[in-house]
């Protein structure tokens, strides 16, 4: 059984990120790919290496094995239409991601920029140092 503060960084982000409104959770697993939109708040457990992201009794949930996740990344790409796309992707020693959370909505109907979403994602970033790579794995 491993020790779950090895997992701290991890917890404390996906904590962070369930804590945001407008947020997709993407995961992918050769040539499937699930969507899933987060309630602000979600609930999360760590048991030994596996990370439940949201509860069981609801329609969905997600189960992520923490022990393989080596980064976060924080991505800022432009996407669909040339608008800005803004991400933290969880990936694998190899660099593969296993699991991704996009902030959504950060642009209005009429096609302009909400900053005050962005500016969440911004925050986000700030608090983790302004790096685009966080070492996820504590020795």
């Amino acid at each position: 059984m491993n020790d779950n503060s090895s997992f701290s960084i991890a917890e404390q982000l996906i904590k962070d990120i369930l804590s945001q409104d407008d947020i997709v959770l993407t995961v992918s697993s050769g040539s499937a790919i699930c969507e899933a939109k987060a309630e602000k708040g979600m609930q999360l457990r760590i048991l030994e290496n596996w990370a439940t992201i949201g509860d069981e009794n609801r329609p969905w949930h997600i189960h992520l094995n923490v022990s393989e996740i080596a980064e976060a990344r924080f991505v800022k790409e432009k996407g669909h239409e040339n608008k800005m796309n803004c991400s933290v992707r969880f990936a694998d020693s190899k660099g593969e991601y296993k699991m991704r959370a996009y902030f959504t909505n950060i642009y209005s109907a009429s096609g302009e920029l909400d900053n005050e979403k962005l500016a969440r994602y911004e925050a986000l970033f700030a608090k983790y140092g302004r790096r685009e790579s966080i070492p996820l794995k504590v020795a």
